[in-house]
């Protein structure tokens, strides 16, 4: 059971170091002399579970079993426009 913690530690820090790298704060896009950055919200999380033992019963036998899952997600919320020398947000959705 110790070895699906550690792996379920290295993945979720690997995921969340390659989610963050451009995810909250996108690299700037341009176009003349306006630029825009895309702002994101982020969010993951991560399951698991195992189990081992004997079922007692007409057989006999042996159990052990383990699993686990996870899943990221982005979703931009606001965009941050320069503009003529001038800053302004702009929220996305509601």
């Amino acid at each position: 059971m110790e070895g699906v913690k550690t792996i379920l530690d290295v993945v979720r820090g690997r995921l969340s170091r390659a989610a963050l790298k451009d995810a909250v704060v996108s690299k700037p896009i341009s176009v003349a002399e306006r630029h825009a950055v895309v702002l994101s919200e982020v969010s993951y999380g991560f399951a698991a579970g195992g189990g081992s033992g004997d079922e007692k019963g007409k057989r006999a036998s042996r159990g052990s079993g383990a699993g686990g899952g996870g899943g990221a997600k982005a979703r931009p919320v606001a965009v941050l426009v320069v503009d003529g020398g001038k800053v302004r947000l702009e929220r996305l959705g509601s």
